[in-house]
């Protein structure tokens, strides 16, 4: 993927758990309609759940957080310059970690999961991870949403039909790297999910919905307090952590592309 004829470096999306690159489709269409050229990843074993086998569940239960940046950095050194890189929640969490290890023009990150250090464990946070914390090991395990746990943590600000949407689209997720993202914040600079923040050179922007309830808006305040004065910070008034579609993501839009063209000059 290289730049496009308007000269605006290639865009890579990254989206979170229990989703697939359909997450970020109003995303993608944005970018592209801003004149990007736009790569939509799909993780590691991140299909949807009606093509999985017992084969390709027992591998993505054990896939490592290391394995999802190794993937990411591997697209990311195929380009002929460095990308934009957009997060969505654990992807938010992937592209930092990412560019920590290989450089990026821009980074924005859409309801970040927790880096190491910063305590995710909230109880809305683990009311919305439900019965997952309790699968043993969680580490040999998927891990997987019901349509209640979207509702009250995922999409709790949006509608009926969008809630519905997003939990039919939902697939299996890593237990093992709900486990590392889960236990970060008590490993600190040990854990897989530490972001040297210092190897971070690119503009960062950072959206948080004041509702969210899986990584609620003190997390992504902490983010950005760790970047410093290199990173913006937009809070979404009654936004949930959809924040890659449905009712608030006319606002998200404009907010990434009225920064970008700063960024831009």
């Amino acid at each position: 993927m290289n730049r496009g004829r308007s000269g605006k470096p290639p865009v890579m999306l990254i989206h979170g758990m229990w989703s697939n690159e359909e997450t970020l489709r109003d995303v993608n269409e944005a970018f592209v309609y801003q004149g990007y050229t736009v790569d939509s990843l799909r993780l590691p074993y991140h299909f949807p759940k009606k093509e999985h086998t017992a084969a390709s569940r027992s591998k993505l239960a054990k896939t490592r957080v290391q394995e999802y940046v190794a993937y990411i950095v591997e697209q990311v050194k195929r380009l002929d310059s460095p990308p934009i890189l957009v997060g969505h929640s654990m992807g938010a969490l992937l592209a930092q970690l990412v560019a920590a290890q290989v450089p990026c023009q821009r980074l924005v990150l859409l309801s970040s999961a927790p880096p190491a250090g910063i305590n995710g464990l909230s109880w809305s946070a683990i009311r919305t991870l439900g019965r997952n914390l309790f699968r043993f090991p969680l580490w040999n395990s998927v891990t997987e949403v019901g349509l209640a746990n979207v509702e009250y943590g995922i999409a709790n600000a949006q509608s009926r039909s969008v809630q519905k949407e997003i939990y039919e689209s939902c697939t299996y997720e890593s237990g093992m790297a709900t486990f590392q993202i889960s236990v970060g914040s008590l490993l600190r600079s040990r854990s897989a999910t530490h972001v040297n923040t210092q190897n971070i050179k690119c503009p960062v922007l950072i959206v948080g919905g004041t509702a969210d309830r899986i990584t609620p808006i003190n997390i992504q305040r902490s983010i950005a307090k760790r970047f410093g004065a290199q990173a913006s910070l937009v809070e979404i008034e009654s936004c949930c952590h959809w924040t890659v579609g449905g009712a608030y993501f006319p606002m998200i839009r404009t907010e990434i592309f009225k920064w970008l063209k700063v960024q831009q000059g």
